[in-house]
């Protein structure tokens, strides 16, 4: 349940940074987006360990036994999910990225952005709100990690249609793993 909460709170958040007319806030929308989206990506990253737990867990079973073809099906899709290559690239977005800042990926990811961009610049602002707390070189290295380091997108690709692709597969994990789980805890709760 506390999963649940969480992602819908992340994906809420990103929705608005993403929909709400445009605002004080227009300078950080591209970088909150992104934030919010790799919040989601870890959440589920987390998520699927509970699946892998109630595999593990005899007891547990019984539940998704008892449960409709919905909840089963969504279950069974689930752990198939489990060790691919979108996986793989969700523990690496909350191990290196979102919770974590691997020191490795970033040295990485800062060397090869300022190899291939040795003249760009970035603003460095401060304010009285926390959204106008904003270092650009900060997202343009994050993003750098995450794009080549982590997706890894090669050089000369759109980077937009290689990310989109990776970012809606990671979503229908979301939105799978939302309705396995509200089905079996609305079947099993008295």
């Amino acid at each position: 349940m506390a999963v649940i909460n969480d992602m819908s709170l992340a994906a809420d958040a990103q929705r608005r940074w993403t929909e709400d007319p445009k605002t004080e806030r227009e300078h950080r929308q591209r970088g909150a987006k992104i934030y919010f989206m790799r919040l989601q990506i870890s959440h589920i990253f987390e998520a699927l360990t509970i699946v892998e737990e109630i595999r593990d867990n005899h007891d547990l079973m019984k539940a998704v036994d008892r449960s409709d073809k919905f909840t089963k099906k969504g279950f069974a899709s689930l752990l198939g999910f489990i060790g691919s290559a979108e996986y793989r690239i969700m523990a690496r977005i909350r191990n290196n990225l979102t919770f974590h800042y691997d020191p490795k990926v970033m040295e990485r990811a800062l060397t090869s952005l300022v190899a291939r961009h040795p003249d760009a610049t970035g603003s460095i602002s401060l304010g009285d709100e926390p959204h106008n707390w904003y270092f650009a070189p900060g997202d343009m290295v994050g993003d750098r990690a995450a794009v080549r380091e982590i997706f890894k997108v090669p050089e000369g690709a759109d980077v937009v249609a290689e990310t989109d692709r990776i970012v809606l597969r990671i979503h229908q994990i979301v939105q799978l793993f939302g309705g396995f789980a509200g089905s079996l805890i609305w079947q099993n709760s008295k």
